[in-house]
């Protein structure tokens, strides 16, 4: 019968596959949401005994999820288990009767062995279960307590004796702690660490750190993980795929190609445990960088549960920055402020949550509120105008050495010739007295200075800089919720959906037109109905949803017409707001109202579509299953849209070509003249765009023999690049040929041009579909005894597509220009405040030069034509060994090569290469030279109406001659080449002690090495990262070294710890409640972290490397022997000076990219949490806790300067780890 029911479900499924189905069209913002059917019927089998409720779930959910186009594909939330049924003798018992209640909610799942004994239960929530086996002609076996985790795979005997069954036998043993099923290598964090261990924020990401080859990224300092931003296993930061109960809670992080961004975390008092999972895991998995976090959350049971907490820091918890702290007067100082230099940080956390029936043993709810709320004032140091300035007086103002700081009238301008009459200088007159007369003072500038508060103090000796201070207040309210409904129809269907919300501001306040709010929101929700046929089939069809939007603004206060800036430098066709534009001076405070990211709106959506099919036959447990992600990514983040000036002290200095700024000019009165060193206009519209990846896999998991299981897997996926909704997609053709032939010209030696751009059209997309995404998986399990396996695996996995979700159009559609200040080199004044573009200004080229779009001027495309995903490489292969005391030690080799991945630093591809830089140097590159394209741009042959082109100037720099793509006036940007490699090898161990006598540990040691060409990818602006950009990008072969994240050794545990004092209790067993009451219930909870230090890149001060970052040359030790604190503490440098000097101009250094013998210091972290539990009923407890993060207070400072031959190379000035922090908690738990 069974096998006559299976054959019908494949014939179902088959039918399904050949409907046209439904395309489901889903619009965020900009996007409209629509549904076209198809013409498609469906095909519900019949179950004698299903409800009608069952039957209508499962109609709903598998025709609105399999009834289309694609069937979907899933990654696993539940455990599996299988097992053998044997009698005295050994011998398998077929036919027998197995049970697993699930403890909370009283939910049978009911199964048989089969003729050879077997049988598995493939879909079992985590929770605590009662096995239940009978067997006509033996007693019924119950095994009480089988702990299953997510994602757990475990192995279980049952034997029975002879008798009757209405005899029981009950045995005592926990679930195995080894696996003998998989040979993945992951670790679990059950709901006892999450809830006891010290959490700062109680972010349970930072229990990721546990895991065997997670680390920090270089730079980024313990604490700031950040979600997704953790390295694992030689993997890239940021690549990490998290799965919230089935479902995506990770999105593509728009702008930041191949990477993921944690759109939503659940509160910890959620969660119920979660597993990290970092090499050869199933082919149920891929789209990532080799690493899975599966978090489930809680569900309601048979009885009601619930929690509710308050947790606080405040400063007085705390210690203070090792360098605040050192600077900060001593106690009894009248200058010494009240918090002690610490800030008045406050932060409060509290919220409840509730569990339990709405019809017992078929519905169940869980739901849970937290709010949070967070003040940190800072203070504000910075300089303003005095009242003296704000009049055109500066003869108050002076240099740090006391002397006048003497500025010069630029419209006082007279020619300093050389013996042959040459002009080599012009000179401006002195101010007399250094006061600007009243009829000099620009009417916009006035204005503009006068928008800054008056000075609140004399400011610095000398100087009178840093006159103005404020002390401020930042505000972050928060809150979110999670509401989950489990539904069990019948024995063999069941529904569970869950809905999250999260909610947050954060508003900065600054008295410098800039005050910032940024709106964060977050939705998630899953629905996961699985569904049971027959004993042997299981169907789970899964739908999610993430939705992520950030909104920051700017609230302006000041309108800038009626400063006298024109409506037309403020109006901006993309942006209904008039932005003030930005005032940048050089020493003095910013007013920046419009820079980049203080005005941006991020609308993220990905829908995740999946199905997957479990079929047990015989000893193979086979999977098979589709996945489809749809991302859609709606951003605008407008930058200087109403332009910006700068002023420096240039203008106001003496000479024109060669100004003494240390000693004359003032940036100041730059801006009372009116005199811009610098201005600039951006436009950028908004975009809309839709990008999706698609997987098959089929995974089949087969119990080969009693000791052995092997696993076989294999996916397919493929990614389509994005779209974008009004085609203003623009794609970098590096190869294509223009038709354009260039005459020689002086040094130009004439050539034909190619580099031209394509555009979007009826083929919404150029960029290529990596179709060769096939990801062979294999693992194996081998029990040498019952307490020993030998497991290893290997696997193939693609990395999340670089052309997902990006956040940028064309470049065609932007427009960035340039303020022509002056046409001489700063002699005479051109662009005013009043006028910035006199020229009139020129918009975006959109589309109207085709193929040639963007000639003349820089290229800052973000696309390009070949697109490759990264191919990640994983193995391993150890021994797991179950010790006395529930303990599990585990021994791996892990290593891993990466390849195609990209290589960030060189989206700029017209880089000239190493001889025409050497015969040339740096000088002879600058030199001008007559412009071989000016004939484009003027003339009556021009082909280009673009006034403001460099090329439209009868000379240009010799190097932009030279370069490969010489038609474009700068930099010409496409896709990163997908070339950077990387290797990882690791010995890995890993201890997990389960709960006994009060005790229970979990940690990890890895002993490893990382090299790679490129770290950065699409983030650089992590940590340290761009500190190894290349030298010469025609040359990558040098750029081979130890990574920036390479880590020799990390160790990372975490315990708990009851102390056995109080009732029930090895000391005090039978004490009285009231004595109970103050000694009973302690616990000590810790995370312990130590870690070698991070190698450190130096790089030239003084680059002299066209296109490249110089790299100084090294001869013998980088490091020298002070340790940091000695550093610190004045007694030399953190380098070995003398073993760096400064490689010829043009030339590459000889140190390497990351110096492997000279590193950061390391990581000595202790996390202690104490806590006290009033037991006031079974069930029922108050608990009060005290925990400290890095609780000794030990300072971990900094990386030291590294660019070699500035001053503060190798010195160290801060702290690269937080100091002690304290935060006190109440809990309440029923």
């Amino acid at each position: 019968m069974a096998r006559v029911r299976m054959t019908s479900e494949l014939r179902m499924l088959e039918m399904i596959g050949k409907q046209r189905g439904c395309l489901l069209m889903l619009r965020r913002l900009d996007f409209e949401c629509e549904r076209v059917c198809g013409d498609g019927t469906s095909h519900s089998p019949r179950r004698a005994r299903a409800s009608r409720a069952a039957l209508v779930a499962g109609l709903v959910l598998q025709s609105g999820v399999l009834f289309s186009t694609l069937l979907f594909g899933q990654g696993s939330n539940t455990a599996l288990v299988r097992g053998t049924v044997i009698d005295s003798s050994g011998a398998v018992v077929p036919n027998a009767t197995v049970n697993m209640t699930n403890d909370g909610t009283k939910v049978v799942e009911k199964g048989n062995s089969d003729s050879a004994g077997r049988f598995i239960f493939n879909a079992l929530k985590p929770a605590s279960y009662t096995a239940q086996v009978e067997a006509q002609g033996f007693k019924t076996l119950i095994q009480e307590h089988i702990v299953l985790r997510v994602g757990q795979q475990i192995d279980l005997t049952f034997p029975l004796e002879l008798g009757a069954v209405s005899q029981t036998l009950k045995i005592e043993a926990e679930a195995p702690l080894i696996n003998t099923v998989s040979g993945a290598l992951g670790t679990e964090v059950t709901n006892r660490y999450i809830v006891d261990m010290p959490l700062l924020d109680r972010s349970v990401i930072n229990l990721a750190y546990l895991a065997p080859g997670v680390t920090e990224v270089a730079g980024s300092g313990i604490g700031s993980l950040g979600g997704t931003n953790f390295v694992s296993n030689g993997q890239r930061n940021g690549t990490a795929e998290f799965r919230l109960d089935g479902g995506l809670a990770t999105t593509p992080e728009g702008g930041e190609g191949g990477n993921t961004f944690l759109s939503y975390l659940p509160s910890v008092e959620a969660i119920q445990e979660f597993k990290i999972q970092n090499n050869s895991f199933s082919a149920e998995y891929g789209n990532n960088g080799g690493t899975v976090v599966s978090i489930v959350t809680k569900s309601g049971t048979n009885s009601f549960h619930g929690s509710g907490w308050y947790f606080l820091r405040r400063p007085s918890l705390d210690a203070n920055d090792f360098f605040a702290n050192r600077d900060c007067p001593p106690p009894g100082d009248a200058s010494r402020p009240a918090d002690g230099c610490k800030g008045a940080y406050a932060h409060d956390q509290y919220g409840a949550s509730l569990g339990g029936p709405i019809y017992k043993q078929k519905t169940f709810f869980f739901a849970d509120y937290e709010r949070s709320r967070n003040n940190s004032p800072f203070t504000m140091t910075t300089s303003v105008p005095t009242a003296l300035q704000r009049q055109g007086d500066f003869s108050q103002t002076f240099n740090s050495d006391g002397s006048l700081q003497q500025i010069f009238n630029p419209r006082s301008v007279i020619p300093i010739t050389d013996s042959s009459g040459a002009v080599t200088d012009y000179q401006r007159a002195p101010f007399p007295g250094n006061l600007i007369p009243a009829n000099m003072m620009d009417s916009i500038g006035q204005k503009v200075i006068s928008l800054y508060p008056l000075p609140t103090g004399a400011g610095d000796s000398g100087t009178g800089l840093n006159n103005y201070t404020a002390k401020l207040v930042e505000t972050n309210p928060n809150y979110q919720l999670d509401t989950k409904i489990d539904q069990y129809f019948t024995e063999r269907s069941r529904l569970s959906g869950r809905f999250s919300l999260g909610r947050g501001n954060d508003f900065r306040p600054d008295p410098f037109l800039a005050p910032n709010t940024n709106l964060f929101n977050s939705t998630q929700g899953t629905i996961e109905h699985i569904w049971t046929p027959t004993p042997t089939l299981l169907w789970t069809n899964r739908i999610g949803l993430t939705r992520y939007l950030n909104r920051q603004d700017v609230k302006q206060t000041v309108d800038p017409v009626s400063v006298g800036f024109p409506e037309s430098l403020v109006s901006n066709p993309w942006y209904q707001q008039k932005n003030f534009p930005n005032i940048d001076i050089d020493n003095y405070q910013s007013l920046v109202s419009d820079a980049c990211c203080t005005n941006t709106v991020e609308a993220d959506t990905q829908w995740l579509l999946s199905s997957m099919l479990t079929k047990t036959a015989g000893s193979h447990n086979l999977k098979f299953g589709v996945e489809h992600r749809i991302a859609l990514n709606n951003f605008f983040q407008p930058s200087n849209t109403s332009g910006g000036f700068g002023f420096g002290a240039g203008q106001t200095a003496q000479s024109v070509y060669d100004p003494n700024t240390d000693a004359e000019g003032n940036g100041l009165a730059s801006l009372v003249l009116g005199w811009a060193s610098s201005g600039g206009l951006g436009l950028l519209p908004a975009v809309a765009n839709k990008s999706s990846e698609t997987s098959f896999f089929v995974q089949d998991d087969w119990k080969v023999s009693r000791r052995l299981t092997i696993n076989f897997g294999l996916r397919y996926e493929w990614s389509v690049p994005y779209s974008e909704r009004y085609n203003r997609d623009q794609y970098t053709c590096f190869t294509c040929d223009s038709g354009v032939k260039v005459p020689a010209l002086g040094d130009f030696p004439g050539k034909e041009l190619f580099g031209t751009s394509i555009f979007a059209s009826s083929k919404r997309r150029h960029a290529d579909i990596d179709w060769n995404n096939v990801a062979p998986r294999l693992g194996f399990a081998y029990a040498l005894d019952t307490k020993t396996v030998l497991r290893g695996g290997g696997g193939v996995y693609y990395g999340l597509n670089y052309l997902t979700n990006w956040q940028y159009g064309g470049a065609a559609w932007n427009r960035n220009v340039n303020f022509n200040v002056s046409k001489d080199g700063g002699v005479t004044q051109y662009g005013t405040m009043e006028n910035p573009l006199p020229d009139g200004f020129v918009y975006p080229q959109e589309r109207q030069y085709g193929e040639k779009t963007l000639w003349g001027f820089a290229n800052g495309n973000h696309d390009g034509l070949t697109n490759r995903n990264a191919e990640i490489y994983q193995w391993n292969i150890g021994i797991q060994r179950e010790l006395p005391g529930s303990i599990l030690l585990e021994v791996n080799y892990s290593a891993s090569r990466s390849v195609h991945l990209p290589f960030r630093s060189l989206r700029r591809q017209n880089n000239i290469d190493s001889a025409t830089r050497e015969l040339y140097g740096t000088a002879g590159l600058a030199k001008r030279v007559p412009n071989p394209f000016q004939y484009m741009f003027t003339g009556p042959d021009a082909i280009f109406n673009e006034p403001t082109s460099l090329y439209n100037a009868s000379t240009i720099t010799r190097v932009q001659s030279l370069r490969p793509y010489p038609q474009f006036a700068g930099a010409l940007y496409g896709l990163a080449p997908f070339s950077s490699n990387a290797r990882y090898n690791a010995l890995q161990v890993r201890l997990e002690k389960r709960l006994s006598h009060g005790l229970s540990i979990v940690g990890s040691y890895t002993f490893s090495r990382m090299l790679s060409d490129s770290d950065e990818g699409a983030n650089p602006w992590i940590g340290s990262l761009s500190d190894g950009e290349p030298q010469d990008k025609t040359n990558l072969q040098l750029e081979k070294s130890v990574s920036a994240n390479d880590t020799p050794q990390r160790l990372a545990f975490a315990v708990v710890y009851e102390l056995p004092v109080g009732r029930g209790k090895a000391f005090g067993n039978s004490m009285g409640r009231v004595m109970d009451a103050l000694v009973g219930g302690w616990k000590i909870n810790s995370f312990v972290t130590f870690q070698t230090g991070q190698p450190l890149a130096v790089w030239e001060n003084r680059n002299r490397l066209t296109d490249g970052r110089q790299r100084p040359n090294l001869s013998g030790h980088a490091c020298s022997s002070l340790s940091a604190h000695e550093v610190v503490d004045g007694a030399g440098n953190y380098f070995n000076v003398d073993s760096f000097s400064h490689p010829a101009d043009q030339f590459p250094g000889s140190s390497p990219r990351y110096i492997e013998d000279c590193r950061t210091p390391g990581i000595r972290n202790l996390d202690v949490g104490i806590g006290k539990q009033f037991h006031i009923r079974e069930g029922m407890f108050a608990e009060v806790r005290g925990e400290f993060f890095n609780s000794l207070n030990t300072v971990r400072f900094a990386a030291p300067g590294k660019a070699f031959g500035s001053g503060a190379f190798g010195i160290i000035g801060s702290q690269a780890n937080s100091p002690r922090h304290g935060q006190f908690g109440v809990r309440f738990v029923f």
